[in-house]
């Protein structure tokens, strides 16, 4: 593994695989899922966690060099993510229909580009079978903002937090700044 990979990950400059690593202490997960995994770089983060506690594994679903905008091959992320093969597996599959595969998790974390569409598409049906946090990439208004949600008239995730909240009272989230930004939904 080359000593610095290029993550191409917006989590990156604001360091939020210390973030994602300190998760995964905190809780101690058993069963950690990622929708969209990209170069791996909070899925490095996360496994990282999950090795010094001695227990747990991750489940990798991305597109990789299917995805129809900019990404990396899937062995980009085989390579960054190789030292942690023996608790980490990577699938190549569309995220829609992965929940089927699960009873339950104990932490899932998405980063598909997320908008609102996409979030509707997927947070329902994890949010019963989650049992500790559901972690989205986005949330904020900045990130609400960026040039392709604009341009596409994508539906804003903070609206989408607002309408799911409604729909479960039974959830709380709260949204974690700088820019990408990361969202944790919990049941209470």
């Amino acid at each position: 593994m080359k000593l610095n990979p290029d993550w191409h990950s917006s989590y990156e400059k604001s360091y939020y695989g210390d973030f994602f690593y300190a998760l995964m202490r905190v809780y101690q997960p058993e069963k950690v899922v990622e929708l969209g995994t990209k170069a791996g770089y909070s899925a490095y983060h996360i496994a990282r966690g999950l090795k010094v506690n001695g227990k747990g594994s991750l489940d990798c679903y991305d597109l990789w060099e299917k995805y129809q905008f900019k990404s990396v091959p899937k062995s980009v992320a085989q390579e960054n993510l190789r030292q942690f093969s023996n608790i980490l597996q990577l699938e190549l599959r569309d995220a829609i229909g992965v929940d089927k595969k699960y009873k339950i998790v104990d932490i899932l974390h998405v980063d598909l580009s997320n908008e609102g569409s996409i979030l509707e598409e997927i947070v329902p049906f994890w949010i019963d079978k989650t049992r500790q946090l559901i972690i989205i990439e986005g949330g904020s208004m900045e990130r609400d903002k960026v040039e392709w949600m604009i341009k596409y008239k994508k539906m804003p995730i903070r609206i989408w937090l607002r309408d799911f909240k409604s729909k479960h009272p039974d959830i709380e989230y709260f949204t974690i700044e700088p820019f990408p930004s990361v969202t944790i939904i919990r049941k209470k």
